[in-house]
């Protein structure tokens, strides 16, 4: 379902991963950081796109008339071995909140941070709440895999909707911040944190606005569904060369009645 709702997130203020990593709290720090901004040499976290699915053609969430959607959900997880925390914080008369990622030692205490772009309030239907910029990117990519659309989607409320892999070090298996009340704050909110815990992800369902290209124009053939995390390479991570996945589709049909074949990707043979 996504992490785009409004409300406030449920659960105690810390977390504990299943080894000796302590997590950092959920609530945002009392103010900005101060202070020389650093990378510390640091776990961190390691951001992971999965291949898009719940691939359909739709009129969109607006429904305009004479225009053709290729609607698709998508994941974007946290392979760790570190939490991705960022707060924002939003100074007086300012319509954007200004963004930072911070680091933790093993005893999770703070010994770093870095600016990483802003934050933005989405008021539309079915988000309602503060966005990370810069986070994800969706692309239609042609053939020769050369970007033919670009949704226009890239600011997301993180949260832990979806258990992805817990096998991986310091994977949290009770993050507290995985239904549909985020703490991605209300309009007239001065500081958010958003969090991503190791092994879980954070997902976009078809449905909500910004997960669909408009193929109005699109020529039938075969293209790519291209999701890409951290796309402006502001995080800070582990490991940059991971962070894009393709699915293949095939567009065919008429105007006003398209059609998408979506081939088996790996072992995963559906839509």
């Amino acid at each position: 379902q996504g992490a785009d709702a409004a409300g406030p997130r449920t659960g105690d203020a810390t977390g504990q991963t299943d080894g000796s990593r302590k997590a950092p709290a959920l609530v945002p720090a009392a103010e900005r950081p101060t202070g020389k901004a650093s990378v510390p040499d640091v776990p961190k976290p390691d951001l992971r796109s999965l291949p898009a699915y719940g691939i359909t053609i739709s009129d969109g969430t607006e429904n305009v008339p004479g225009k053709d959607y290729l609607a698709f959900s998508a994941n974007v997880w946290n392979a760790g071995p570190a939490q991705l925390v960022v707060d924002g914080f939003r100074s007086p008369g300012k319509a954007k909140m200004d963004a930072y990622q911070y680091f933790y030692d093993a005893k999770g205490k703070q010994v770093g941070y870095t600016p990483t772009g802003t934050m933005e309030w989405d008021p539309r239907p079915g988000h309602v709440h503060w966005h990370f910029t810069d986070f994800a990117s969706y692309r239609l990519l042609k053939a020769d895999k050369k970007e033919a659309v670009r949704s226009g989607k890239e600011a997301f409320c993180l949260a832990n909707t979806d258990a992805v892999d817990y096998t991986v070090k310091n994977a949290n298996w009770h993050p507290f911040n995985t239904d549909l009340a985020t703490a991605c704050g209300q309009e007239n909110s001065i500081s958010v944190r958003e969090v991503l815990d190791v092994g879980s992800g954070d997902t976009y369902t078809q449905d909500l606005p910004g997960q669909s290209f408009d193929i109005t124009d699109v020529p039938n053939g075969t293209y790519y569904i291209q999701v890409l995390a951290n796309p402006a390479k502001r995080l800070k991570e582990t490991n940059l060369d991971n962070n894009s996945a393709l699915r293949k589709v095939v567009l065919g049909g008429k105007p006003g009645k398209r059609t998408v074949t979506v081939p088996a990707h790996d072992l995963v043979n559906a839509n």
